[in-house]
């Protein structure tokens, strides 16, 4: 109890040192896909990636224009998909307990079934570097971090420890420093590079979230919203869409916004 007051504690003060700025420079569009997506992705090369609604996904120069698709219905619904290394895409389909890693022409490099050990229940992947891997395996209520050859090598406490009741994760994003995991219905997590609890980040409700240069990027209506998870200063930035956005994914230089019609890229430079 005393550990959780403390916790509590902390988030409120991070709660009281959030500051809040306004980013002057105009996003300007640059190009438009015509594509029906359901999800919208971005990599620190300023490609852009789509998922449709069969899975399959498609991967955008920064000008627009097609260039890869990947698809396999092998292992069932695609759970998730994490670009942050453009070498390296990693996929992880949940029902089969399966990882599929594609190289920058999305041609497989390796795959991977978790339920070769028995004792894993692998609900979110994230691809963390030196071709590394962090999971959250809810039989151990417990991040892990996995090698390249898929053998683990750093694990977190128990989180029950912290918060009573075992974490129901959402999403799991990796940065060099941070690992962030965001809970169903409370907030996200941050963890430093060795599974170690850092705090309680004050973004609840968010849908989705980016991790560039270990800041945090997501929208709120139709405000892009960063903020950085040690200084806690935040900026907000106008997204110049008309229509209803749906998700927004942050590139290097590019901004990916997605509509139910269609993707807007956009640019400050």
């Amino acid at each position: 109890m005393m550990r959780r007051l403390i916790v509590l504690l902390v988030n409120c003060l991070v709660v009281v040192l959030f500051s809040d700025s306004t980013v002057n420079a105009q996003l300007k569009p640059i190009a438009r896909i015509d594509t029906v997506a359901k999800s919208v992705y971005a990599d620190n090369l300023d490609n852009i990636y789509l998922l449709s609604d069969r899975d399959e996904l498609l991967k955008y120069d920064a000008k627009g224009k097609l260039k890869w698709r990947y698809s396999n219905n092998r292992f069932g619904k695609l759970h998730s998909v994490d670009v942050s290394d453009p070498l390296r895409v990693v996929l992880f389909y949940a029902d089969f307990q399966q990882v599929v890693v594609l190289n920058n022409n999305l041609n497989e490099l390796t795959s991977y079934s978790f339920a070769k050990n028995g004792n894993l229940l692998v609900s979110v992947v994230a691809s963390g570097n030196n071709n590394s891997l962090w999971i959250f395996d809810r039989s151990a209520n417990a991040l892990i971090k996995l090698s390249s050859n898929f053998t683990e090598d750093i694990r977190s406490a128990n989180l029950f420890q912290l918060f009573d009741e075992v974490v129901d994760p959402k999403r799991l994003v990796a940065s060099d420093q941070y690992v962030f995991l965001q809970r169903k219905n409370d907030g996200v997590l941050q963890f430093d590079r060795f599974g170690g609890y850092i705090r309680t980040l004050p973004v609840d409700s968010l849908s989705d979230f980016n991790i560039t240069s270990n800041e945090i990027a997501y929208f709120k209506g139709n405000d892009l919203i960063r903020y950085h998870p040690t200084t806690f200063e935040r900026s907000r930035q106008k997204l110049p869409v008309s229509l209803p956005i749906k998700q927004v994914a942050v590139g290097n230089k590019l901004i990916a916004v997605l509509t139910e019609k269609a993707v807007f890229l956009l640019s400050d430079n």
